[in-house]
């Protein structure tokens, strides 16, 4: 469980440095950012919800996973922000989360390689001192 925990932490590191280092994908983050700001700030101010369920509405409508489907009721300027931002940052999500994906697989394939280099030289080792 601990090598897990390692490798997860490891992960949100290597999106972290990835963010920092890639313009390409800090870009797509900043606009998702921006998405979730926008949106929430709207249902937070337009639509009257308190702040948190604002961002988790905003939040789990880019997701496709909204836990307050059928508690809001909108105004008609809420239904149609919503239209627009269900299609304008649902897309952007999805690219920033499939990004995301490769950096982790990556980083797992290189923690993969590194894994095998030391059990081969540790191999070799034992072979030689044999």
């Amino acid at each position: 469980m601990l090598v897990e925990l390692a490798l997860t932490g490891k992960f949100i590191v290597d999106i972290v440095k990835r963010l920092r280092n890639d313009k390409t994908f800090r870009t797509l983050g900043f606009l998702l950012f921006v998405l979730i700001l926008v949106g929430t700030m709207f249902f937070w101010l337009v639509e009257h919800l308190p702040f948190l369920k604002a961002l988790a509405y905003s939040v789990g409508t880019l997701s496709m996973n909204s836990p307050y489907d059928h508690e809001i009721t909108f105004s008609t300027i809420g239904v149609v922000f919503n239209i627009i931002y269900i299609f304008i940052g649902v897309g952007v999500y999805l690219i920033f989360v499939l990004e995301a994906g490769r950096t982790i697989i990556a980083a797992h394939e290189e923690f993969e390689k590194k894994q095998a280099e030391k059990k081969a030289l540790k191999k070799a080792r034992k072979e030689a001192g044999l």
